[in-house]
């Protein structure tokens, strides 16, 4: 099958967003002056991977499950490994952090029993606004951290107007993961129960 091995570009861009995680958690768990700014500017390269290796893998006939499998794993992991981190950090409450790693864990075994039932959830446009949002606010926040950290833009006097931003950003992002859930649960429910 195309793309079924790890050298294609598209699979190489998600073990690319893999490695980048620890890098960005690392500057987030180990401040310095200007470590904000570049972890914000690593976690962006890691984000663009997300949209760019699901469309070079159609375009190229590289799709493939171990494709699909590692950019499904490496969303996970950019996304958790940073926001687990952002707590720690506390720029982000406990709550909206666990919301959203519960929703994906709930999703993800919804799609498992379908996957049995022979079923493919495809992700919807609320999913796919909920990861958008997630991401911006994420990189909105590593902005304000580098403005807590001495980096550049606190230089800017932006800190507090970025950490606002961030937050509610986040807010939005934690409602459209509510609602994308439902969607899914609501779409996945006949299997669920045990329908066709």
């Amino acid at each position: 099958m195309a793309g079924a091995n790890l050298g294609t570009l598209p699979n190489l861009l998600g073990l690319l967003r893999i490695l980048l995680t620890p890098v960005v958690v690392a500057l987030l768990l180990l401040p310095f002056p200007g470590g904000g700014l570049l972890a914000f500017l690593i976690f962006t390269v890691a984000a663009i991977t997300d949209s760019l290796d699901g469309r070079i893998a159609r375009a190229r006939g590289q799709v493939s499950p171990l494709g699909v499998f590692m950019d499904l794993t490496a969303d996970k992991v950019l996304v958790v490994g940073v926001l687990v981190a952002m707590v720690e950090r506390q720029l982000l409450p406990t709550w909206m952090v666990a919301t959203i790693l519960v929703r994906e864990l709930v999703i993800a075994g919804v799609r498992q029993v379908a996957a049995t039932a022979d079923v493919v959830l495809p992700a919807r446009t609320l999913g796919k606004a909920k990861t958008l949002t997630t991401l911006l606010g994420m990189a909105i926040l590593l902005l304000a951290f580098d403005a807590q950290t001495n980096g550049p833009m606190r230089r800017l006097g932006i800190g507090p107007q970025l950490e606002a931003a961030g937050f509610w950003v986040m807010v939005l992002a934690v409602t459209l993961t509510l609602l994308s859930a439902w969607g899914y649960l609501r779409a996945a429910l006949p299997i669920l129960i045990g329908r066709s």
